[in-house]
């Protein structure tokens, strides 16, 4: 097929020279008939056919060796440029100066993204600390006993900085994903429950108490940091989106399927509207819920599927109104 290919592309380009050389052996075969008697037209012929096939063959091995630099430029400009024509030489040198121009600009524009993003860097953690001063005052006024109802709401707004600055940290690094990350085997409970200890105040204020039905002998291969932050992602949104009913339960399962172990969490709050539901993984996308909660970013959800996908996951997502979400993690 590829030859074929091939010589239909230089049969097209080499119309021009293909007709003339079907004139002149007419105009032979013509001359042939007009000065012999016997009309002998097989040797011009043959003769002809063998001169145009030589020549034809030439310029497919051409043509060929001509793709294959061509193929070659395209990937660098530093290729072999020998046995070309004026014209191909020409044109290989004009993509050269057009890919050398717009290395020199990635080159520039990477300087100055990664420029912009060790200074954001840096801000985000000298906020950081102005947040753990803020975080140390509120603090000892409620070792004093001030119980003062305007330094629990600095307290709150506190935390919530607290956690948009840590999203922030998290969606730089993931330009340098491979040098944060370390992929092992995993006990999948002590993944599980480290999440669900560090979120025990949320469960507490919210009512919602959490189900972890995985056994102690499941491992998985993931980076145990960022596979904590995927299910901390969800785990949160679980409790944010609770209802206010006393029993709800956030529970966390697992099954084994083939060579893949998929995870389950599962809540019974708000639900996800059909409409919404295909664009829960885009970036800034709060829904119908996210705009009943001023906290709502629209980042959590879209950085769970990042980083699932630099880890090698899978996430699926199924929600009734008023029934409840089933997020799967499947590894």
């Amino acid at each position: 097929m590829y030859l074929i290919n091939l010589i239909t592309k230089v049969a097209k380009t080499k119309s021009r020279d293909l007709l003339l050389y079907a004139i002149n052996t007419i105009v032979i075969i013509f001359f042939y008939y007009l000065l012999f008697d016997n009309s002998e037209i097989i040797y011009p012929l043959i003769l002809s056919a063998f001169i145009v096939s030589i020549y034809f063959s030439i310029e497919v091995i051409r043509y060929k060796s001509f793709q294959e630099k061509l193929y070659d430029s395209k990937r660098s400009p530093n290729y072999d440029g020998s046995n070309l024509t004026y014209s191909e030489e020409e044109i290989l040198n004009n993509i050269s100066e057009i890919h050398q121009d717009y290395q020199n600009k990635i080159y520039t524009l990477n300087q100055q993204i990664k420029e912009r993003e060790t200074l954001f860097s840096q801000w985000i953690h000298n906020m950081k600390t102005s947040i753990t001063v803020i975080d140390l005052a509120c603090e000892q006024s409620n070792i004093n006993n001030e119980n003062n109802k305007s330094i629990e709401d600095i307290k709150e707004e506190n935390n919530m900085l607290k956690k948009n600055l840590e999203e922030c940290l998290n969606l730089l690094r993931l330009d340098d994903f491979s040098r944060d990350y370390i992929t092992g085997r995993c006990s999948l409970r002590e993944l599980v429950n480290g999440v669900v200890n560090s979120k025990k105040r949320d469960f507490i204020y919210k009512g919602v108490f959490p189900k972890v039905n995985i056994p102690d002998d499941v491992y998985v291969y993931t980076d145990k940091k960022w596979c904590s932050y995927i299910i901390e992602q969800i785990i949160s949104n679980a409790i944010k989106y609770s209802k206010t009913k006393s029993g709800d339960t956030v529970e966390i399962s697992y099954k084994n399927n083939n060579n893949t172990t998929i995870v389950f969490i599962k809540d019974t709050g708000v639900g996800i509207s059909k409409e919404d539901l295909p664009r829960v993984f885009d970036p800034f996308f709060t829904g119908n819920n996210g705009r009943k909660d001023r906290n709502a970013t629209g980042i959590g959800l879209y950085m769970v599927k990042l980083v699932s996908q630099k880890l090698g996951h899978k996430i699926e997502i199924e929600s009734t109104t008023n029934v409840g979400t089933i997020i799967k993690i499947i590894f």
